[in-house]
C-alpha cells in the first residue's frame, strides 16, 4: 500500500507539473513558510496552525499543494523524502529545505 501511495504522489506531481507549468514556485514558498515557523518562538501547535493557514493563503501551485497534502498520509519518517522527490520531479531541479525536513517528522 505504501508503494502505491508513493507512486500516486509522484504521478500526481508529474501530471500537475505539465498541466500547471506556470506555477513552479509553490515548493519554495512552502519552504519559506516552514522556515518562518522554525525561526519563530511559537508553540508546536501554533507553528502547525501557522504553516497550514499560510500554505492555504500563499501557495497557489496545485502540484505543491497536492504533494504537501499527500505526504501526510505517510508515516512521518518518509514524509520529507517523498515531498523532496515530488518537488524535484515537478521543478525538474534539485530541491531541499532544512525547515521542511525538520518539521515534517
Amino acid at each position: 500500500m505504501l508503494k502505491f501511495k508513493l507512486s500516486l504522489v509522484v504521478f500526481l506531481c508529474g501530471y500537475l507539473s505539465f498541466t500547471y507549468s506556470g506555477n513552479k514556485n509553490g515548493f519554495d514558498e512552502i519552504c519559506t513558510i516552514y522556515t518562518e515557523a522554525v525561526n519563530s518562538s511559537m508553540s508546536s501547535t501554533d507553528k502547525n496552525d501557522y504553516i497550514f493557514n499560510n500554505i492555504k493563503k500563499r501557495v497557489s501551485s496545485t502540484d505543491a499543494l497536492q504533494a504537501h497534502g499527500a505526504v501526510f498520509n505517510l508515516e512521518p519518517k518518509k514524509r520529507y523524502s517523498i515531498f523532496k522527490q515530488s518537488a524535484e520531479y515537478s521543478l525538474k531541479r534539485k530541491w531541499s529545505c532544512k525547515a521542511v525536513n525538520q518539521l515534517m517528522k
